[in-house]
């Protein structure tokens, strides 16, 4: 028998939504975004420790886990960092008038966040991105603090490592696409990341209007000097996992994640995830305290984490638990007023690598609560996205790592990463509908056995047609061979159905039968079908990725930026050039490119499979981010 989602879980989810408020977690983002919560700094550890405490009151078993934050320590490849804090950064300018430009005890994002301390007076030299090397010919920058629109890492680089300038003053605001912004009076959340080794400085950040104000006055002709006070300080300390469980029968467990950092306010990111996390443990525990839920078959573990960081330590500390942790869930930026921020609710679906049944349900319980709007219209945006990374969902779905978890977010968002992301921006009912998916979502995962497995089934077999059938008409229009992407969707419509065995022993042959067969009768309606190779004329790169075949050594994707300072100027130089085309495509690419090394694909293998997943041919970039991590140790490469 085939039931519908309502038929199999309406008890569940009415009984999370009557329980779960929307209000109460709004009130829990007040009370986190009071506290200033950067990555291994004394504000997160005060946020840990209240959120900790909150999950105590509600009676969940509760501990805080804490994780060394110094130079030279590791969690997996993930380079840890030394504690910071800053009690005081003031900017004022001298020349050729006198005023505050900044104050961080008035604003947290006035201070570029692991501001080095400084207390003295300096000229302004005036950039306009600072991002190529011929711009800083002629310029004498030493002792001087460069004003900067572009990427600070870069700028830092270029203007304090070579050049020896001793700040930088940042006034610009990072586009988002597909949304204009026109935030003139904002401040842009700006920070570096100090790994070993580095030229440290200090920082400041101006609205894009008060930077004009300055340019402006540089410009006619004047000579602009600040004086800049930063009382900061660096020490080898801890950062901290807040780790809440929800017992059920046996050793299993489904991991529900948010990450708790990043500088006050900060609401919507991500104080909203947080905050929902709260409600849901607690929701949770009273319906199953209260017999209105039954104890589960599978244990739920609630993780606030300093974002990436954190997923990192936790799971490299637990990494024999690994094969307990059957699915996962990963709240960021979920409470947006999609009037204000001009977000849509979406699920970001799993790698192509990772085949596996989170997915399907997700978008499932979301497209129910949706649809309870009046007249089963959806009552606000919402959709699904292929992967693109960028949270700590990518650490959990590497297939090495083996926790498929799907994300949740609302994207783009207005306010995203400035000091404009305020608790106004957060809306109660969201958080309600929010909280609502991700309670159903865990507690289902937690509870399923084989009717309920079985339905998943079902709903991941039409999933697969729908999929499938767009596939086949998208490529029609196009014109484009098919043959390859459909036994690529295929097989991972096989996979993901064989995931369910995770849940419950159930048998699979006659879905497998029915997949086969449905993707065998849409091929055999594309006219003039031809199994035929693509050709391409190769260049040197698709030559070279032939050649190579990648045997990761580490656990999770691998980021280069941490190892920058380890590369020779060429090579620092040459990956900065692929940074700047790829832009944010980089955090889909890469995980990718190791997702899929399993150390018998060669590296040309998997820039087919990459480019057939996201569109993207990027030979140049996978063999060199290869060859880099293999200069740096942490890949071995195989030469054929």
């Amino acid at each position: 028998m085939v039931y519908t989602l309502l038929e199999m879980f309406r008890e569940i989810m009415e009984a999370v939504e009557e329980e779960f408020s929307g209000l109460a977690a709004h009130r829990y983002v007040g009370e986190i975004i009071q506290y200033h919560r950067l990555q291994a700094s004394p504000g997160y550890r005060r946020a840990a420790e209240h959120t900790y405490q909150k999950l105590l009151d509600f009676g969940l078993e509760a501990k805080i886990l804490s994780y060394p934050a110094r130079e030279g320590v590791t969690f997996w490849a993930q380079p840890s960092f030394q504690e910071w804090e800053a009690r005081e950064g003031v900017l004022h300018l001298l020349e050729p008038e006198s005023r505050k430009l900044a104050d961080y005890r008035e604003i947290k994002l006035s201070l570029i966040q692991r501001s080095a301390p400084f207390e003295e007076e300096a000229e302004i030299a005036l950039l306009e991105d600072g991002l190529e090397v011929e711009e800083y010919e002629g310029l004498d920058l030493e002792g001087k603090v460069v004003l900067t629109k572009g990427d600070v890492r870069r700028v830092h680089y270029l203007a304090v490592e070579r050049g020896g300038a001793v700040g930088i003053i940042y006034d610009g605001i990072k586009e988002l696409p597909g949304l204009e912004r026109h935030l003139d009076d904002a401040l842009q959340y700006t920070s570096f990341w100090w790994y070993g080794g580095e030229r440290k400085c200090f920082g400041f950040v101006l609205s894009p209007r008060e930077g004009e104000r300055l340019r402006r006055s540089i410009k006619g002709g004047s000579v602009a000097k600040v004086r800049a006070k930063v009382m900061s300080r660096f020490w080898d300390g801890s950062l901290e996992v807040v780790s809440a469980f929800l017992p059920g029968e046996s050793d299993e467990e489904v991991v529900v994640v948010a990450h708790l950092c990043h500088p006050q306010w900060s609401a919507n990111d991500n104080a909203s995830g947080s905050a929902t996390l709260l409600e849901v443990a607690r929701t949770l525990h009273r319906l199953t305290l209260g017999g209105r839920l039954k104890k589960p078959r599978r244990s739920i573990r609630f993780l606030l984490v300093p974002e990436m960081t954190g997923t990192y330590a936790y799971l490299a500390a637990h990494e024999g638990r690994l094969p307990q942790m059957i699915a996962g869930l990963n709240l960021d930026m979920v409470g947006e007023s999609q009037e204000l921020c001009g977000s849509t609710l979406v699920v970001e679906r799993l790698p192509g690598s990772t085949p596996a049944f989170p997915g399907d349900l997700l978008e499932r319980l979301l497209e129910a609560v949706a649809d309870a709007g009046v007249g089963g219209y959806p009552s606000f945006r919402h959709g699904s996205t292929p992967f693109s990374g960028g949270s700590d969902h990518i650490i959990l779905s590497d297939p090495v790592v083996g926790v498929p978890s799907p994300l949740l977010i609302q994207w783009p968002d207005r306010f995203y990463h400035t000091s404009l992301d305020t608790q106004d921006k957060v809306d109660p009912q969201m958080l309600g509908r929010v909280g609502k998916v991700a309670g159903t979502y865990a507690y289902l995962l937690a509870s399923a056995e084989r009717e309920e497995t079985t339905w998943l089934a079902w709903e991941m077999l039409t999933r697969f047609k729908e999929r499938l059938v767009r596939l086949v008409q998208e490529e029609r229009r196009a014109g484009r061979e098919v043959v390859r992407k459909v036994g690529r969707l295929q097989n991972q419509g096989i996979l993901g159905l064989r995931s369910l065995r995770r849940l419950a022993d159930i048998e699979l042959k006659g879905f497998e039968s029915e997949l086969s067969s449905f993707t065998q009768r849409e091929l055999k309606n594309v006219p003039g079908l031809r199994n035929e190779e693509v050709k391409r004329s190769e260049n040197e790169w698709e030559e070279e990725a032939r050649r190579l075949v990648p045997r990761r050594l580490y656990k999770g994707p691998i980021r280069v930026t941490p190892y920058l300072g380890r590369l020779g100027t060429d090579e620092r130089e040459r990956w900065w050039r692929l940074e700047h085309r790829y832009g944010n495509a980089l955090w889909y690419l890469l995980p990718l490119t190791l997702y899929w090394a399993n150390g018998e694909r060669t590296l040309h293998e998997i820039v087919d499979l990459v480019e057939m997943e996201t569109g993207k041919r990027a030979a140049e970039l996978l063999v060199t981010y290869c060859r880099t991590l293999s200069d740096l140790d942490l890949l071995h490469l195989l030469e054929r």
